[in-house]
């Protein structure tokens, strides 16, 4: 098993835990899952030969992987404090954006364009939405431990800032990087 689906794993018992759901011992492998299947559809984003929209179907599948692990723990926010967070996410990851900018120009140039195009978007969605999955659950667990039942957008903000400044979170990202290219 890959280091990467291991930390995932970890993360949501944590998530799971966190959230007094101790007796469903199937969660956490199903939110795994959740984010695991999410990160598949952001690659099947990447063969979409129009640049642009690649990444559009990237954030879809961000933002809906949210709303499942949302309803997988039974928790119902608001659609402001979802895009509190995913805006905090993006804006975390937005150095990465360089590179899905880059290939997604490649994909102006027929044939090898296209293919370095699909290959470097690929990877890079893999990991961004891996790893989008696992600052989610962190910054869960973080309020989850404060104060699980009154989760403010300021609170969501500011755990994911936190969960982004712990060196583990790059570590994580460059795991699910390189498990992608193997």
């Amino acid at each position: 098993m890959d280091k990467d689906v291991i930390d995932l794993l970890k993360t949501a018992t944590e998530l799971v835990n966190s959230f007094n759901k101790k007796a469903d011992s199937y969660l956490p492998q199903k939110i795994v899952d959740i984010v695991k299947l999410h990160s598949g559809m952001a690659v099947a984003s990447s063969f979409i030969p129009v640049p642009g929209a690649d990444l559009a179907a990237c954030a879809t599948a961000i933002w809906s992987m949210y709303i499942r692990i949302n309803n997988a723990l039974g928790l119902s926010f608001s659609e402001n404090v979802m895009k509190t967070i995913a805006g905090g996410v993006a804006t975390n990851l937005s150095a990465y954006a360089v590179g899905l900018g880059i290939g997604s120009l490649l994909k102006f140039i027929p044939g090898i364009g296209t293919i370095g195009g699909i290959a470097l978007i690929a990877s890079i969605q893999y990991a961004l939405t891996l790893t989008s999955g696992y600052v989610y659950m962190k910054a869960l667990i973080l309020l989850a431990q404060v104060d699980g039942k009154n989760i403010r957008e300021s609170d969501l903000s500011s755990a994911t800032e936190r969960v982004f400044k712990d060196k583990s979170t790059q570590d994580f990202f460059n795991t699910a990087k390189n498990s992608y290219k193997k």
